[in-house]
């Protein structure tokens, strides 16, 4: 573990210098069916899989894929929420050596094809739900092959283009292909992953991760938690697999744990009843969530003590958890989330709270074992600041990974004498927690004094009326930028412009308080509830 004689008051429960196995991702999946092959692996609409019957499709589309001319080092774009699909596709295209390429499954249009441009997909995994959406695109991209699993069988109206691949039926590949294990071409050090992320620039670009970076990253958790066996108890598995929170805290780590993978591929905010019923019934040993999806669930009139009792492992990551979340959370279990903090150029997380003691409120903890973190000053980069001040956060360790893809300028800038300049703000306090601010992107100069976004929202979210709050900045021309605010109301609740920036003043200081507010019917989220703060847009509500 890397030192950290500025921690006082924590003591280490993970002995130093964990031992990494060498051994590439699928070997997971190999080592769990071995032992446990009628262990459930995933349930999907009801319909269990074991792990025996998960390899075996595993292989038989390891074959396909080699049947298709797939080799070592190709990209396999995959366009899939969480279902079985996926996870067969991900073990697959591993075992043979290719790459997996995550994208959203939002992802259409020029977008669409930057991503498999720039990568040279030779093989897309998708659903037919996308198909029109790919084929419109698909022309000018480098991809030979359409596997499509189908759902409403759209394929069938799709008359592809002449020159263009036809579309194949992932179920029918799978079936028509040896079960036997196909040979395997990956090898630790080998790509494994490229995952697609905006970060700092809000250019797309890619992360490339690596099996050994991912590996570790598994192994760090896994170490850290020590949660005691469990058996083939029930992972909730809501987080999109194509995130690497999803595919790490929800895919690869269940499958190492030979845990059941309940797969929620969509989860509508407005409707949180199918949720509960599937938490209810399959008590998950684990729910890793991002704060909004919290926020929701803790906001059921459903929501307590029995629901959340077979909970061993509740883990927020994606963003700040809201102060009433932790508090209410505490209240009807007499536990804590326990927060974390990870991203794509990381392999999933970095800093996570002690389990099972938690950390002080709103801290993502402290970093994984042998992770170095330090906040340095945001302008000059490598002086570090004092414990209580902000600056941007640099992480050092085995999981981070090897650059972006095709991108040397952007990866010398990002990585440095092996230190991740992550482009988030953050402070560390005494004691050694840290505490995550904002985005450096989103920071607001305004009057030339410092506006951190999640401060301002924190204020807004705890107004009664409110059920929550985005803050960006706008251009101002006597102060550079303007604090404007972003609020929803909570279920008919109404409320003044003067009732909010009376309560804000109460809570801040002057040059914190927003100049506009805007009232809009809900906060644009990406895949996994994290707020689009540049999404919105002054006309995207009523202005109050």
């Amino acid at each position: 573990m890397a030192s950290r004689p500025w921690l006082k008051n924590y003591e280490p429960h993970v002995p130093a210098g964990i031992q990494y196995p060498d051994k590439t991702i699928p070997q997971f999946l190999s080592d769990t069916q071995g032992k446990h092959p009628r262990y459930i692996a995933c349930t999907f609409n009801d319909i269990d899989t074991t792990y025996e019957e998960l390899n075996g499709k595993v292989n038989g589309m390891a074959h396909a894929l080699k049947g298709l001319g797939v080799k070592k080092g190709d990209r396999i774009a995959m366009l899939l929420p969480n279902a079985p699909t996926y996870i067969i596709a991900y073990y697959a295209v591993l075992k043979i050596g290719a790459v997996v390429v995550n994208i959203n499954v939002g992802t259409q249009g020029e977008e669409l094809k930057s991503h498999l441009r720039s990568s040279e997909a030779k093989v897309v995994i998708s659903l037919d739900i996308f198909v029109q959406n790919l084929y419109r695109i698909i022309a000018d991209t480098h991809v030979e092959a359409v596997i499509i699993h189908s759902v409403f069988g759209l394929e069938k109206k799709l008359k592809p283009e002449e020159g263009l691949p036809a579309v194949l039926i992932f179920n029918d590949l799978v079936a028509a292909h040896p079960k036997e294990e196909p040979r395997w071409e990956c090898l630790p050090q080998d790509l494994a992953v490229l995952q697609y992320t905006s970060g700092a620039t809000g250019v797309p670009k890619a992360a490339m991760l690596t099996h050994k970076s991912i590996v570790a990253s598994i192994t760090q958790i896994l170490a850290w938690l020590q949660v005691p066996d469990a058996g083939n108890a029930a992972v909730l598995c809501i987080i999109p697999f194509f995130h690497v929170f999803g595919m790490n805290a929800c895919l690869n780590l269940s499958v190492a744990k030979g845990y059941r993978m309940i797969l929620m591929p969509r989860f509508d905010w407005l409707d949180l009843i199918p949720l509960l019923t599937v938490i209810e019934k399959y008590r998950p040993i684990s729910v890793p969530a991002v704060p909004s999806l919290w926020a929701a669930l803790l906001s059921s009139p459903r929501a307590g003590s029995e629901l959340f009792a077979p909970v061993a492992v509740p883990t927020s990551g994606g963003a700040p958890l809201p102060e009433w979340v932790q508090k209410r959370y505490k209240e009807l279990t007499g536990r804590r989330i326990y927060e974390a903090y990870g991203l794509s150029e990381a392999s999933s997380a970095a800093l996570f709270a002690p389990y099972p003691g938690g950390a002080p409120g709103g801290s993502i903890g402290v970093p994984l074992p042998d992770t170095e973190a330090r906040i340095v000053q945001i302008e000059k980069g490598l002086e570090e600041v004092a414990p209580g001040e902000v600056g941007e956060l640099l992480l050092k360790g085995p999981q981070i990974m090897q650059g972006y893809w095709r991108n040397d300028p952007l990866t010398r800038r990002t990585l440095q004498d092996g230190w991740l300049h992550t482009g988030d703000l953050a402070r560390m306090d005494e004691e050694g927690f840290f505490y995550l601010v904002d985005r450096r992107d989103d920071l607001i100069i305004t009057g030339g004094l410092n506006v951190y976004p999640s401060d301002v929202e924190n204020v807004l979210a705890a107004h009664p009326a409110l059920k929550e709050a985005a803050v960006v900045g706008t251009p101002d021309r006597m102060r550079g930028q303007a604090v404007t605010a972003y609020v929803v109301l909570q279920d008919n609740a109404t409320v003044a412009r003067e009732d909010l920036i009376a309560f804000c003043r109460e809570h801040m200081p002057d040059f914190k308080i927003p100049k506009a507010i805007h009232i809009v019917k809900k906060i644009p989220r990406n895949p996994v509830g994290k707020a689009l703060r540049k999404a919105l847009r002054p006309e995207g509500g009523e202005k109050t």
